[in-house]
Parts: structure tokens; sequence; C-alpha cells
């Protein structure tokens, strides 16, 4: 054809990042595209044009498909009518489901649903639900995951919640197709659950269907250190499998070449309305169907213009898919196999097809290695050795599986193929818990940034072009460095960054505290680590932001006091993050609560101490830690009177770390103590009555102060009388609540403070 595709799509698609993010980003992707096609292309004038064309285009229709967003819906107790238009989940008692509503507002086009029971509902059926219509919550840390951008690129902005069954009612059942579709779907989990155990069921259900929500938390994240995490996310794979297992089937059935096409279009269609239209499945099919056709007319199918055919369609049904991460690491990764490998296999020349085995998916791991640093902060070396292994063992995997899918209502026949697929699954988890243990099998790296990932594959893209061109062996050897400096950047230890820059953070994690320092010199402490009986804090809150910092290794972890809300968290932290010292306070060094800490410090081959007031922590040279309390002699059944009392000091910057303690153990340091003026401070207690000082901060003289607190949370913190009291001696006032995340920098002389956000709940 006269214009490519591929080409024709990175230009529509660079418009739309014009209108979604600004100008510059799609303006230099499409400036860069529009050189490189222009020099490959330079006697086809009427190509660049076109391409041209395409961005302008591009950016209208976002435009027109955004729309001038109207005023916000009320917030509240709300009826909704709508369509259910995804595969209700249920887990622990509870449901989830998105809804398309009938409402004239386009904010509430799409809802996501939460109800607090499990609700008997299926994909197709209409809804009345009456419940709470919510702002979902935004990120309160950097690398926490952002719901709200998340629900946006699914043009959802609302979540609403439902405590009782009453409050939905189905006004209407789809006896169509998709109703058979959801009958199968039960077929098939009866019979996987029915024939192998619950733990293999789940993985090769997330493999087959893309329903990941039963796999183990702990076993999913082995497969992402090990590289293959993508085998649920179903793809080019799983359908690759399924056109050969349909195109042999249909062969032996079908008698013309157009009636095998037709059968095979209708089956991949069928496949990909079982498992709901994933992205990824949506890029696949198509290629697929498209390969297929091109068979049939007997001509030979480019994979390009297949793939930039296929991104066109994709971003013209939703423009929104191009921001997603499904859609990105799909189409990188079927660019490195498409685009980088032939590229790669014609400048190296081998000729042993053995090599082709190393080659493919070191390209498909080659494209992707910025984007999974960005979203998943991993950079995993053992997944090329892991993905060559496990490819062909993930194959037989998916052929049992599909077959067994085939034969769900005869179970008997199924389970000749589930067995083997079983025994499989038991294989392939053996190997990657294996291969996860290995030392360097994967690295937490930080957040590469936007720039740090332009580099890298404007230095690929022209590395590819010197070696297709064959420009001089200095250009080459250039691009090949960039190449290099960008991977580089995203390997570069966290301990090196901001050298000789003190670093306090104080995290978000709702009603509790969690304080991180990076020493200048690049040691990190923890300081206690939030935490609650409802909610994995160090999970969903700690551990993300010390991935997306790429640290590695926590030097001290330190607990204020044993209560969960400074414990829990802290646990969850140390349970995956290497640590060398632990400190408590010296009062509690035995009590109950610390027994966790001490195994997992055992595990760790790490020391368990105990300080107290009067004790000098040392770090490293130049900064300071005095331990001002408890007291080695303190006897008191309240654990927050036990609260380690820290000040560090770096130079002319000084904090002062309170725990949870009372105005009681505040009037103690103040009488046994040379009470120095104090830069920064947290606030006891998030901001309690109990622990109102106003002679203790008048004495600290601060500049700041910080509350960390969780929003509308059931204690009143912060107390008005405490806020009061800072506000009167014109103290700046910092909240996680209202801040998220508060950082603060000194190199002992300035001092410069950053807030994550600065409100809640607002509409995107």
């Amino acid at each position: 054809m006269l214009v490519r595709w591929i080409a024709v799509f990175v230009s529509f698609s660079s418009g739309i990042i014009v209108s979604y993010h600004g100008w510059w980003y799609g303006l230099l992707l499409s400036l860069g595209l529009m050189l490189l096609y222009s020099w490959r292309f330079a006697d086809k004038g009427r190509e660049t044009v076109i391409i041209i064309i395409a961005l302008f285009l591009g950016a209208a229709y976002f435009q027109l498909r955004e729309g001038e967003r109207p005023e916000a819906a009320d917030i509240g107790e709300r009826v909704i009518q709508g369509l259910i238009i995804d595969y209700p989940v249920q887990s622990e008692g509870s449901s989830r489901f998105k809804i398309k509503t009938k409402e004239k507002c386009s904010w509430l086009r799409y809802v996501q649903v939460y109800a607090d029971f499990e609700a008997d509902l299926q994909r197709g059926q209409q809804v009345r639900l009456q419940g709470e219509l919510k702002f979902p919550d935004p990120a309160g840390n950097p690398g926490e995951f952002d719901y709200v951008s998340y629900l946006r690129h699914q043009q959802i902005y609302y979540l609403m919640y439902i405590e009782k069954p009453a409050d939905i009612k189905i006004t209407k059942s789809d006896h169509g197709i998709q109703r058979q579709l959801n009958l199968y779907r039960e077929q098939i989990e009866t019979v996987f659950y029915d024939i192998l155990p619950s733990a293999q069921a789940d993985l090769l259900q997330g493999m087959l269907l893309g329903a990941k929500e039963n796999i183990e938390a702990d076993q999913y994240e082995i497969y992402q250190k090990t590289g293959i995490v993508h085998i649920f996310a179903v793809s080019g794979l799983h359908v690759g499998f399924l056109l050969i297992l349909f195109y042999y089937l249909f062969s032996l059935l079908a008698p013309t070449p157009g009636t095998r096409l037709f059968f095979i279009s209708i089956a991949l269609l069928a496949y990909g309305s079982l498992i709901g239209w994933p992205i990824s499945v949506q890029r696949a099919v198509i290629m697929a169907i498209l390969a297929v056709l091109a068979k049939y007319q007997g001509r030979q199918g480019g994979l390009g213009n297949s793939l930039g055919l296929a991104g066109m369609i994709i971003v013209l049904l939703d423009p929104y898919a191009l921001f997603t991460i499904s859609f990105q690491l799909s189409f990188m990764a079927t660019w490195g196999l498409v685009g980088l490998f032939p590229t790669l296999k014609e400048y190296f020349k081998y000729q042993k097809r053995i090599w082709d085995l190393v080659l493919i998916p070191f390209c498909a791991q080659l494209a992707v290695v910025p984007l999974i640093a960005y979203y998943f902060n991993l950079f995993s070396p053992i997944g090329l050795f892991c993905n060559i292994i496990i490819s062909y063992l993930v194959g037989g995997i998916v052929l049992c599986g599909f077959a067994a899918l085939l034969l769900v209502f005869l179970p008997s026949l199924a389970a000749l193929f589930l067995y083997p697929a079983g025994f499989m699954l038991e294989i392939l988890n053996a190997l990657t818990v294996l291969l996860s243990q290995l030392p360097g099998s994967y690295l937490w790296v930080k957040n590469p940034g936007n720039s740090t990932i332009a580099v890298y594959y404007g230095a690929l893209l022209l590395l590819m072009a010197a070696w297709y061109y064959a420009w001089p062996r200095r250009w080459r050897f250039s691009m090949a460095v960039l190449l290099l400096v960008s991977l580089l950047i995203i390997l570069w230890p966290a301990s090196l960054y901001k050298y000789g820059i003190l670093e306090i953070v104080f995290l978000d994690v709702g009603q509790g505290d969690c304080v991180l320092i990076k020493t200048p010199r690049g040691k990190f402490i923890l300081i206690d680590g939030g935490g609650s009986h409802f909610y994995p804090v160090g999970r969903k809150k700690v551990l993300p932001y010390l991935h997306y910092r790429g640290i590695r290794e926590i030097y001290m972890i330190i607990n204020s006091h044993p209560d969960s809300d400074h414990l829990l968290g802290l646990l969850e932290t140390a349970g995956q993050m290497p640590f060398r010292y632990a400190l408590v306070p010296a009062t509690l060094l035995q009590v109950e609560e610390y027994h966790q800490l001490k195994e997992i410090a055992l595990q760790q081959r790490a020391a368990v101490l105990g300080v107290a007031e009067g004790q000098d922590i040392n770090i490293e040279a130049g900064l300071q830690m005095e331990v001002l309390f408890p007291p080695s002699d303190l006897k008191s059944p309240d654990y927050n009177q036990h609260s380690l009392v820290l000040r560090c000091e770096y130079g002319r910057f000084s904090l002062l770390l309170l725990g949870d303690l009372d105005s009681q153990g505040l009037e103690y340091i103040a009488q046994s103590s040379a009470i120095e003026t104090t830069l920064v401070f947290k606030v006891p207690h998030h901001g309690s009555r109990s622990s109102l000082s106003p002679f203790f901060y008048k004495e600290i003289k601060p500049y700041a102060a910080v509350i960390s607190v969780g929003q509308n949370n059931s204690y009143g913190h912060p107390n008005q009388e405490v806020l009061d009291c800072l506000e009167q001696d014109n103290i700046l006032l910092l909240r996680t609540d209202h801040n998220g995340a508060i950082t603060m920098e000194s190199d002992g002389r300035s001092l410069a403070i950053e807030c994550f956000k600065q409100s809640k709940g607002q509409v995107p």
C-alpha cells in the first residue's frame, strides 16, 4: 500500500498525545517520526503529507471524543440504571463490576460499582442500583497505584458503593449470545475447579481467561520478578496458539479456504468476547484475522502494517486505550518482535535457527524495559533466560488448556488435557520460585521518568536505522552509547541520587505514621510504617513508594511503639525489604507485639535493639540522631507513653519525631532535657487533644509542623485546639491527609519542601 499503517498509527497517536498531555510530548514524537520517515522515503512526498495530516486528525479526534466536560454530578445517595459491561468479580464477601449508565451527564456514562456482598450478577444484565456515589481517592504517595488515572482511562470518574442486596434490581437479562458465553464461563470454572486443585485452577483461568483476581499476591509477584507475568495478560502468545488449533481443526471440517477463514474469524471473535476483550486480545485477534485473510488472498501479510492497522482500529474505538499499561506493553512487545527482531537478525546474519530462541525473547524484553521500569519499578535480568525456558512450557499449558476449553461439556475428556496442564503448572511454579531466588535475578529500579524513556527509545530507533542503512561507525557507536547511558540511568542505585542531601519523607499511610529518611551518604531509615487490620498499608502504600524510589535495602527500621497504626505496615515492609538493624523502645523490647519483628529479623540476619533516653544512634558522620524518650525505667501499660522520641540534626537542619507521646511525656522532656530550637517537628499522636502542649511548642520554636493523619478518620484527628495553637504561633502546618507525601530536603544550610498533592476528592 502507499502509506504504511504503522506510520499512520504512530502519527495519529501522537496527535492524541498532543491533546491529552500537552503539546511537547506529542510534538517531539511526531517530529522524530516525520524526520525518520522523510529520510527513508524522501522521494515519496505524498506519504509525508498523509503522516502530517494523521497527526492533526488524531488531535482533533481526541478533542471531539473528549468534548467539553459538564459540571460534575452530585455525590451522595443516588439511583442509577445501566448495563453491566464486564464480568463481575466476587472475592472475600464482596463484588465489583462496571456499568454503562443511562445518565445524561457524561461524567456518569460509566461507573465502577462495589458491593459489600457477593452479588449474583452476569455480564449483559441491565440493573437498577441504589447506593452512595463517591469520587475515587487519589494516590497519596508517588509510586502508589493511581486509581483515579486508571479509571479515567476507562472514562470512569465515579464509584458507587452498595451495602445490601435489596439495593440491586435486575431489570433485564441478556438471553442471547452473551448469556451463552456466561454459561460457558461458569461451566469452565466448574470443570476446572472440580478436576484441578484450586491453586492450579486459579493459574489456568488466569492464563486462559485473564481472570487474575484469585491468584495469590505473593505468587503473582514472583511471576513479575522473573519477567514472565505477561503469561496472565491474554495476548499474542495465547491467540497464536489458539489460531494454530483452530486452523488445523477447521482445515479438517471446512472444505474451502473461504469457509475456513469465516469460521476461524468467528471462533477468534467468540474467544475475545468470552474473556471480555482486553486490549492485548483486541490487538492479537485483529492481527490474527488479518494474517488469515492475507493467506486466503495468497499474499504476504506485513506484520508491521498489521500492527499499525490494529492500533488504528483500537484507538478509533477508544482513544483512551493509548494511555493504558496493557496497550503500551502489548504494542511495544509486539513491535520488538516484528520490528526489532528482523533488524537484529539481518545485522548479525546468523544461519542456525537456534539463535532465534535467544533473539526473539531478547527483542521483546528490550522493547519493554523502560515501560516495565516505569510501571512496575522492576528490571529482571533473569527474564530473558526465564522466557526462553518457560515459553515452551507455557505453550504446552495453553494448548492443553484450550483443548480442555473445547471439551468442558465432556468433563471426562477435558480431564485428559487438564491433568497434564496441572502437572506443567507445578513445574512452572517450581521453576519461577527457583529462578526468583537467584542472586541478581531482579532489581528494584527508580521510576525512570518520561525524558529517560524518550532517550531510550530514540536511541534504540536511531541505532536500528544506523544498522539498517550502514551509517558510519561513529554514528552507530554514539547511538549504542546513548542507549547504554539511558539503561544505566534506569539501573542507577537509589542511594547515589542526591548525594550529600538529607531527605525526610512523611508518607501518607492514612491514620498512622511513616517517615523515611535518606541520609546524605545514601542510607535509608524507615521509622514506623502505618498499619491497619483491614487494609495492607505496607503492601499498598509503603512498599510501592520504596520501589518507586528504586530502594533495594533499608539500613535501619525503627518502631516508635507497637500500636497497630505504627507497626503493622512496618512488619509488612520488613518482610519484603532487606534491613540490617531494627530499633524499638528498650522498655517494650520483650512485649508480644515484637515477636513477629524478631522472627523477620532472624530470617534477615538483622539485629533487634532496644534504645532509651540519652542514647545516640550512630548512622554516619555529620548526621546526629539522639533518643530523648523513653527513660529506661519507665513503667506504664499505655504503649503511647513509651513512644520513641528522636531528634535528628544535620548542619542547621533539625527534626523532632514525637511518636504518639502525650502532653505528660512532652512535659517530661521539657523538664529533663535542654530543649533546643527545632526546625521541623512531627505533631505527636496525629494531632490529638492529648498531645496539646503549648509550652512545649513554644520552647522548640519550630518553622514547620507535620501531622500524619487519615482523611475523615473516626477519631476526630487533628483536634481543633491543636490546630489553633500551631496557627497562633505562625507555624507552617502540613498534613498528610491534605498534602499527601511531604518531602523535605536539606543540605544542612537550607530547606526545600515539596508536597505530593494539595487536596483530595476533587474531580480529576
